[in-house]
């Protein structure tokens, strides 16, 4: 029989508000809860892929709700097409309607929409140029922008291409393609060199992408613009796929040593939090393609 529990707080308990008083800790039950919503979202929340076909029994007995009760609540949700109950076992098991409202959710998940607060703060604490840059096979594209306030400044154009083989954001990118994907774009070839720091020959690109892979991140130094230096790390899916990867961007006489390990925490602070919030938790993540 499931036991089901949302967050930390095992059903049967309401959400609680503490405040500290005189040394102890107060609990005081918010005044926006409605025990009959809870109850209903509770029901959902049993169905897991462990447990996706339950008994109106195990219901009732896992969230100490009267199974009178019970049926008329797994009624109602099924009655709206969020629960299905199936006529020869009894069971019942979530329904479309939650499907429809998932894809809801899916199509909100925009990577722009999402990474976008993340690039304001970083501009703001970082007072640079901060960009999101997301896979093509033809070249990595600067999707979104973040002006740095100051009047000498990384110019950044939104919607430009860039190359795999110089800046930061191209080359974190790179690191976490598939490998067939990466070994196309290095077979490739063809690299132009920017700046004295180019890396040009696809070997020397491999060997770096692969040590950004284990580094998780990126410091690029002069290497795509003699005055020119960044930070970028990558953002994942809710597949532990790479989707894009958000860059800070600064004049390299502005940087120092101290500045990179501040720029390089922030920068992956963002990056993590634009993941999160696309559904990636912590651990390993997948290779893909570029997309088309």
């Amino acid at each position: 029989m499931p036991f089901c529990q949302r967050g930390n707080r095992p059903f049967g308990v309401s959400p609680q508000v503490g405040s500290r008083v005189g040394g102890t800790e107060a609990v005081v039950q918010s005044p926006y809860f409605l025990e009959s919503v809870d109850r209903v979202v509770r029901v959902l929340e049993c169905f897991t892929p462990e447990s996706p076909e339950l008994r109106l029994k195990d219901l009732s007995e896992s969230l100490g709700i009267h199974k009178t009760q019970m049926l008329r609540i797994a009624s109602t949700l099924e009655s709206s097409g969020y629960l299905v109950r199936d006529p020869e076992t009894k069971r019942y098991r979530l329904g479309v309607r939650l499907f429809h409202l998932g894809m809801v959710v899916q199509q909100q998940m925009d990577l722009r929409r999402v990474a976008h607060p993340y690039l304001r703060r970083l501009v703001e604490e970082t007072q640079e140029t901060a960009r999101l840059v997301v896979p093509d096979h033809d070249g990595p594209i600067c999707v979104d922008v973040v002006e740095s306030p100051k009047a000498i400044r990384v110019f950044a154009q939104l919607g430009a291409r860039l190359p795999w083989n110089a800046g930061t954001s191209p080359k974190v990118i790179l690191a976490y393609l598939s490998d067939e994907e990466r070994e196309r774009i290095l077979a490739r070839g063809g690299f132009k060199r920017y700046t004295a720091r180019t890396i040009i020959d696809p070997d020397a690109l491999r060997a770096e992408v692969l040590a950004i892979r284990n580094q998780g991140y990126h410091v690029g130094i002069r290497d795509l613009d003699n005055d020119a230096s960044g930070v970028s790390a990558p953002v994942f899916d809710h597949h532990g796929r790479v989707k894009g990867a958000i860059n800070v961007a600064a004049l390299a006489s502005r940087l120092s040593d101290n500045e990179v390990d501040r720029f390089v925490e922030l920068v992956r602070n963002a990056a993590d939090g634009a993941s999160y919030q696309l559904g990636h938790r912590s651990g390993p993540v997948v290779s893909t393609a570029a997309h088309a």
